[in-house]
């Protein structure tokens, strides 16, 4: 686990530093502009909160990643339409969530990020939302589709589009340290959560 964080981490560095490379006409192509009501807090060059992408949530309303600082973060990327990965991957979320809140630890947020920016709106994201009954402490975000690829490609979530309009994809749920830092994630569908609820608790 500690060999996939340390790359993933590597990913983030490196994309950062080929974003960085090529806008040489500002002076900090990394400067975060967070959000005044976020508790101040240093981050790291691999950090999410580095990348400056636009997004909305299922309000439509405007979302930079580093607006989620501050607290621990679990996060999935997910489409609407998928038929049956994706409501999957919510459930063992939602399990993750229901064993956290049993023992008194619910000082995390929920991210679900869409791969499917075409279709993905945010009415359809606020439906999905409403059908998953998700609660508040859940956001769902969309972007365009390069930055949508570069959060998955940071990642490391495989996206391939089929000819149906849907997406072979893998499945993979991330903690998120309020730094924006990747310490742990779970990989599949109904795997064993027992290490990654014990990170969130170490987290809080």
């Amino acid at each position: 686990m500690k060999t996939m964080l340390k790359v993933t981490g590597f990913a983030v560095f490196t994309l950062l530093l080929f974003n960085c490379s090529n806008k040489t006409e500002q002076k900090s192509c990394c400067s975060i502009h967070e959000s005044s009501h976020q508790a101040e807090a240093d981050v790291s060059d691999v950090s999410l909160f580095l990348l400056q992408s636009q997004w909305e949530n299922q309000a439509g309303k405007p979302r930079k990643l580093s607006y989620y600082k501050g607290k621990p973060t679990i996060a999935a990327m997910i489409f609407t339409h998928c038929p049956s990965a994706c409501p999957r991957i919510v459930a063992d979320i939602k399990n993750i969530e229901s064993e956290l809140n049993a023992s008194g630890f619910n000082k995390i947020q929920y991210l679900l990020i869409s791969m499917d920016p075409a279709r993905d709106n945010p009415e359809k994201l606020q439906r999905f939302a409403e059908d998953f009954r998700l609660g508040e402490n859940w956001e769902l975000i969309r972007a365009d589709q390069s930055s949508t690829a570069e959060i998955a490609q940071v990642l490391g979530v495989k996206i391939k589009p089929l000819s149906d309009g849907g997406f072979d994809h893998s499945n993979h749920i991330f903690l998120i340290n309020s730094k924006g830092e990747i310490v742990q994630q779970l990989a599949g569908l109904s795997a064993d959560p027992a290490e990654f609820i014990a990170e969130c608790k170490n987290l809080q």
